[in-house]
């Protein structure tokens, strides 16, 4: 069975090529991000869309080729499905990022602080840090907000329509949900702390494959996502702010499972993913 390390390098060397002319651009070296013109503007939510596209498509395949998951009918139509929503989702995301940089950055607290500050390791570490904290805690009340009646219907409900998600799912939702959960998480951080853009975009990454994996169900779902969408008011975010707030999954709360479909097609019962979701 392939390792994580050897998905890792093969992810790696799709995405350094697909990001390497945007980092030409924008890079640390830099005092800011510079989308000085419109037409840098427009370019930008251009090329960011397609390479964020074509990442999705072969990171998520590769990820899924590996899922044991059985590929049958049903789970193929949803895979379909999924990249519908999940294309429209990151078109409108890069949208948001650019729109943000070129309209909103300039006038914001720390938009020069890089001119006046060398960018440390300590910059770096404060940043990694901030975002991890502000994106797991605000995301986790975020996404019970999303839970709540209004917000549910008319939002959340279409990442839910996804009762089975595969690694596709991780984008594939409502575009408010996406913005709120994803550019509003990410660039109010900016507003905060002076993080610089590059390493928002990178964070932002990180983010993106941990919700790939998320969704997947495998191995590497470390906050067992996957039974949030199954049971739905359970995990909804990192396992540990889930313990604490008392919304973990606790099979002694659920004598009746629910029951993912594509297990009637699996082989190998003996496999761990089998009895995981059994």
């Amino acid at each position: 069975m392939i390792k994580f390390r050897q998905i890792f390098l093969i992810i790696l060397a799709i995405v350094i090529p697909v990001v390497r002319g945007q980092m030409e651009d924008i890079s640390f070296g830099e005092k800011h991000i510079y989308i000085n013109t419109f037409q840098q503007y427009i370019e930008k939510i251009i090329f960011g869309s397609i390479g964020g596209i074509v990442q999705y498509l072969i990171c998520c395949s590769i990820v899924e080729y590996y899922n044991p998951m059985p590929k049958n009918k049903l789970r193929l139509q949803n895979i379909f499905r999924e990249i519908r929503y999940g294309i429209v989702q990151l078109i409108f995301g890069c949208f948001v990022s650019m729109s943000f940089y070129y309209y909103l950055y300039p006038y914001t607290p720390y938009y020069k602080y890089f001119e006046n500050h060398d960018y440390t390791v300590f910059h770096f570490l404060y940043g990694i840090i901030f975002h991890w904290l502000w994106t797991t805690c605000v995301g986790y009340w975020t996404h019970r907000m999303l839970h709540l009646k209004y917000f549910y219907k008319y939002i959340h409900s279409v990442h839910h329509s996804f009762k089975e998600p595969t690694a596709f799912c991780y984008c594939a939702a409502h575009p408010l949900e996406g913005f709120i959960e994803g550019n509003l998480l990410l660039h109010t951080a900016e507003l905060i702390l002076p993080i610089h853009p590059m390493q928002t975009m990178i964070y932002g990454g990180m983010m993106a494959f941990n919700d790939l994996f998320a969704h997947d169900g495998g191995k590497y779902d470390h906050s067992d996502h996957y039974r949030h969408h199954l049971y739905y008011v359970v995990n909804y975010g990192d396992a540990k702010i889930d313990r604490f707030f008392g919304t973990a999954y606790d099979p002694k709360n659920y004598p009746v499972k629910e029951k993912c479909t594509y297990l009637a097609d699996f082989k190998d019962k003996d496999h761990p993913l089998f009895q995981r979701y059994k």
